[in-house]
């Protein structure tokens, strides 16, 4: 009785098995997932923007682009996306080393030249000028969105006189998807209007799946006050591929590239088991991110597991516990401890030591390095003859009516 997950985005993407006692009933809920679009695929998506000119067009008469990528936290394939855009840009007379990249890092760590060779690759790190975002400094005020947050921005991303937007749309659970007017608050925002900008949003997982929750309007209102002039984002495979790419105005683009991602990661809702096993493929890099693998379940309509199961979250963390301005120890937003009270909740993660946790996450969690340790533990609880449900990439899955 084996599955598997996928396991460790950006440090040896695998698929990890994990077995279970031979008496054990396991289902495996894949999503529909879909075939990689490839370099054709690529091209087509810039050759037909959504709701502006070719960027190409957009770029004529202009001399300082910045083009805004988010970091190792996130799926989105730069090193096949950048070089597209240097090529429409080149085709109007716009060389490499006149593009400033700048990583949308937010509020996580800053980003490392062995993070950027994989974000990015080795062509634009030579060519392009490249900067790091930092939320505490280098900012300016442009103006208040109308929910009230302060609209401070990174001067490069300002100076610039064309603004691209690079990301991923992924299920998000206060903006309904990423990718969009993310890539500006809070990406490229201020540590205060990012503050501002997660204060009153709604519960874990409220938002989740939605089109335009409030968090998300909001964003897009500071783009559009910044003067985004195109997006480019993908929706990720299984495998971290890229099943669709939509390009072009930072809303119509962006919910055209929803619509894809609701197709791509629909999960049939499976019967209730004992043991639901979410992995947080593909922001697995860190153990932060963990709670994004909880999308399956809170879209579901029914419970994924019975009475007195166990919930086990897949994180291979290789960067250990993460860091985030705003979550966690110290900081001003607490991280949540019991999001599923009821159930016990088992951290499989072999990147991640009990040390590095929040006191309160030590007390509520069961923390496992290893896939034996945390099936020997389910099956003493639940016994010879229990039953799983498996999501390979659960912080990617949606679950549907079956």
């Amino acid at each position: 009785m084996t599955a598997s997950v996928r396991f460790s985005a950006w440090y040896g993407d695998h698929d990890l098995e994990v077995p279970f006692p031979d008496g054990w009933r396991v289902r495996e809920c894949r999503p529909a997932d879909g075939p990689d679009i490839g370099a054709a695929g690529i091209a087509a998506a810039f050759e037909s923007p959504i709701g502006t000119p070719r960027l190409r067009e957009l770029a004529m008469s202009h001399h300082r682009p910045c083009v805004v990528i988010d970091d190792l936290s996130r799926p989105t394939p730069g090193v096949r996306l950048l070089p597209v855009i240097l090529a429409e840009l080149a085709a109007v007379g716009i060389p490499a080393e006149d593009v400033t990249v700048l990583v949308g890092v937010a509020n996580h760590r800053t980003t490392t030249r062995f993070d950027l060779v994989k974000k990015v690759g080795e062509e634009v790190l030579d060519r392009c000028r490249i900067r790091i975002h930092f939320s505490g400094g280098n900012c300016t005020r442009i103006g208040t969105t109308a929910r009230g947050t302060p609209v401070e921005l990174n001067n490069d991303f300002l100076d610039a006189d064309l603004r691209v937007l690079v990301g991923s749309i992924v299920p998000h659970p206060v903006t309904g998807f990423s990718g969009g007017a993310k890539l500006v608050l809070p990406a490229v925002a201020s540590i205060r209007a990012a503050e501002a900008f997660h204060t009153g949003v709604p519960g874990p997982g409220e938002g989740l799946g939605d089109t335009a929750p409030t968090a998300r309007l909001d964003a897009e209102e500071a783009a559009r006050m910044a003067g985004v002039d195109f997006i480019v984002n993908g929706v990720p495979t299984l495998r971290r591929g890229l099943a669709a790419l939509v390009t072009g105005d930072l809303v119509a683009a962006h919910r055209a590239g929803v619509e894809a991602a609701r197709r791509t990661y629909a999960t049939p809702t499976p019967e209730p088991a004992d043991v639901c096993v979410l992995s947080s493929y593909p922001k697995d890099s860190e153990f932060l991110q963990w709670s994004t693998a909880l999308s399956p379940w809170h879209s579901a309509r029914r419970p994924l597991v019975q009475q007195d199961g166990t919930v086990v979250v897949a994180a291979a963390a290789p960067e250990g516990f993460g860091f985030h301005g705003l979550f966690g120890p110290g900081m001003p937003f607490k991280v949540v401890s019991r999001p599923l009270p009821g159930y016990d909740v088992v951290l499989f993660s072999p990147g991640l030591r009990a040390g590095e946790l929040p006191d309160d996450q030590r007390e509520a969690f069961k923390l496992f390095g290893s896939w034996s340790e945390t099936v020997e533990f389910l099956a003493r609880k639940h016994g010879a003859h229990g039953s799983a449900v498996v999501f390979p990439a659960a912080t990617t899955q949606l679950c549907v009516p079956s």
